[in-house]
């Protein structure tokens, strides 16, 4: 997918589609015990990983998609160019990006299912993905910068960033946790040969 120039959603869904493409290429193929292979206590498997952004991305977007909603049908609107993620929302993004520069403990309803199924983790992550493509083109020509919506981290409603800051932050915490799954597959004492 190629974008136009200043057109920063279309950047977003060409990284989505790189995240995507990633997890079909390099993770999918792996054993079901590759999969959920932990390296220790508390350090979470590859299929925790992806089952973690699948919940975070869902719940996201459960708050996100009604304020979009809610900001076209106010006449809320704007133009293709890079929006601004605000003070806040820029130091959020950043704390997002990877490598993490300190652990970030995951909040009790963002913490990932373990030994599920394969198929069942990556149909869950595959299903949060087009929701947050859909939900990225919804939001084609409406002013993100000046809609906000809340966290959806338990204990975190205080926080409100605008849409721009949730998307960049969404996709920097996907390539936070997809580097956090490559890590693990490279561990040694990982069943099987490294992940290529």
């Amino acid at each position: 997918m190629t974008s136009r120039p200043n057109d920063q959603i279309g950047d977003w869904l060409a990284e989505l589609e790189g995240i995507e493409l990633e997890v079909r290429c390099r993770l999918e193929p792996l054993t079901d015990a590759r999969f959920n292979w932990r390296p220790g206590a508390g350090r979470w498997s590859v299929g925790e990983c992806l089952d973690h952004l699948a919940l975070t991305t869902s719940l996201m977007l459960a708050n996100v998609r009604p304020a979009l909603d809610r900001a076209r049908a106010k006449g809320k609107l704007g133009d293709v160019g890079p929006s601004p993620y605000g003070l806040i929302g820029g130091w959020f993004v950043r704390m997002m990006e990877t490598p993490g520069k300190r652990p970030m403990p995951a909040p009790k309803n963002f913490v990932p299912s373990s030994g599920l199924p394969k198929g069942a983790v990556l149909g869950k992550f595959a299903g949060a993905m087009q929701e947050f493509r859909e939900t990225l083109e919804a939001a084609r020509g409406v002013a993100i910068d000046r809609v906000r919506a809340r966290s959806s981290a338990q204990g975190g409603g205080w926080i409100r960033l605008n849409l721009a800051a949730w998307f960049a932050a969404s996709l920097a915490h996907c390539r936070r946790h997809l580097g956090q799954a490559r890590q693990v597959a490279e561990l040694e004492g990982f069943p099987g040969d490294p992940i290529p």
